[in-house]
């Protein structure tokens, strides 16, 4: 075991679980990636310019989790609002999938009314572009007028959103990880620093990044928040220059 970290040794030699054994993100940690809300760097500079997705995972009676991210000119992402916000979205459990909390417990909202909800949020934002659950998000369903699915629903209300390229899980949570890279053995620097930073009001997603597994399927509570960031990942969102319309024009789309 000469040579060998701490963690491996406690882990091999010993049989303790560590974080860096045990989670899909090891490179996560609340001391660096989870800053004050009040840090968020537009909210101290008017001239700091952002470009901001949303994105949202559906379901069926429980509540919907959304996410709001913004990207600066650096390729920093600053995760600065999620939803629900009001109670625990997943609890610890007996297995790796956990068990769901009481934000996930259904409230009745249609769509109109989750329109509602995502404007009162977004009142004076400008989101560039929104994602969603490629799956179920454009599942159809049968009703008075024909066929139709989440995505159109939303659309006739006023709101469109993308469906997420359909890749691999495994894929999305790479591009994770590679927001959270850096080297460790270094101070952090303007040059040396992870790109992900999620505000501290975002308890639901900080406690999926530490807990979740990828072994828990569907039936994993923390699934949610993570699927939104994933989500958003591999939809290759970047920062938009606002003084560049041509960056805008020759952004396209392939599902």
């Amino acid at each position: 075991m000469l040579g060998r970290s701490r963690d491996e040794v406690l882990a091999r030699a010993y049989g303790v679980p560590t974080k860096s054994i045990t989670s899909v993100f090891p490179g996560f940690n609340k001391e660096v990636n989870v800053i004050p809300h009040e840090k968020l760097p537009w909210l101290n500079n008017v001239d700091y310019n952002v470009t901001r997705y949303m994105a949202l995972d559906p379901a069926g009676s429980k509540n919907w989790f959304m996410l709001w991210v913004a990207i600066d000119a650096a390729g920093t992402w600053w995760v600065y609002r999620e939803w629900p916000d009001y109670d625990d979205w997943a609890l610890p459990g007996a297995g790796p999938e956990g068990k769901a909390g009481p934000a996930q417990k259904g409230s009745k909202k249609g769509i109109i009314d989750y329109v509602e909800l995502i404007k009162h949020a977004e009142e004076g934002e400008t989101i560039f572009e929104r994602f969603i659950d490629p799956r179920l998000g454009a599942a159809e369903k049968q009703s008075a007028e024909g066929a139709t699915t989440i995505i159109s629903e939303l659309d006739q209300a006023g709101m469109v959103f993308h469906p997420a390229p359909g890749v691999e899980i495994e894929n999305g949570l790479q591009l994770i990880n590679g927001l959270l890279s850096y080297d460790e053995k270094k101070p952090l620097s303007a040059l040396n620093a992870p790109k992900l930073y999620i505000s501290e009001r975002c308890q639901n997603l900080i406690y999926s990044m530490q807990e979740y597994t990828a072994k828990g399927g569907k039936d994993e509570a923390t699934k949610d928040p993570i699927d939104c960031l994933r989500y958003l990942c591999v939809s290759a969102c970047e920062f938009i220059d606002p003084h560049a319309a041509e960056q805008v024009q020759d952004r396209t789309w392939s599902y």
